[in-house]
């Protein structure tokens, strides 16, 4: 996901840590094989205290801060569920902007505009940002968001810096491939959702190639 470059916000606090309980999603569901894989990698490094703080400290979790001084991570959100089920506590955050002064309404708004808002539930609806989960451990699975994923790690389409672009793909196979065919055969859905990353259909898409 672009971002701000915090460079250009010399206020703003340098890279800290937080306990994880304490930022909010502005997203509502993840892919949670995505989340899977990035749990396992976590929990390779947590037996080692140098190791984990390394691993944290070269992924820092790109924030704003908004109204009452909550904070809204805008990115690694799968990082951030799996960091919370290897019961990891706390991570490093980057805050890029200061939104803390804003009215809800206002903020809200601004974070759509910015792209650092998917205000959509598991499934594709839209929703009010109010019912977006308030922690970490209440993100929802989105099989969809597994399944571009997994498009795209087969090569189906090329990583995109458009904000929540893999979403896009996600919206684009869930009037193309059958829930009931991911959940009973997801490789034959896997299978079927490259074929259509490859087609004319999906030309319009962040990261698109038709090799």
């Amino acid at each position: 996901m672009m971002i701000a470059d915090a460079g250009l916000n010399s206020f703003l606090p340098a890279k800290m840590r937080v306990p994880l309980d304490r930022l909010r999603p502005t997203q509502a569901a993840v892919g949670m094989r995505a989340v899977a894989l990035k749990r396992r990698k976590v929990e390779k490094h947590v037996a080692t205290p140098r190791k984990i703080e390394r691993y944290l400290d070269h992924r820092p979790i790109p924030s704003v801060i908004g109204p009452g001084g909550d904070l809204f991570m805008i990115d690694h959100h799968h990082l951030g569920l799996a960091l919370w089920q290897a019961e990891v506590e706390t991570a490093f955050v980057v805050v890029i902007e200061d939104f803390s002064v804003l009215p809800v309404a206002m903020f809200w708004h601004r974070m759509e505009q910015g792209g650092w808002l998917r205000p959509f539930d598991e499934e594709g609806r839209r929703i009010a940002p109010s019912k977006l989960p308030k922690r970490i451990k209440g993100l929802r699975q989105d099989r969809y968001r597994d399944l571009s994923w997994s498009v795209r790690e087969a090569g189906g389409f090329v990583k995109s810096p458009q904000p929540y672009s893999e979403f896009l793909w996600a919206d684009f196979f869930r009037t193309r491939v059958s829930e009931s065919l991911i959940a009973k055969n997801y490789d034959v859905a896997v299978a079927k959702a490259l074929k259509l990353s490859r087609s004319s259909q999906a030309r319009h898409l962040p990261g698109f190639t038709s090799t």
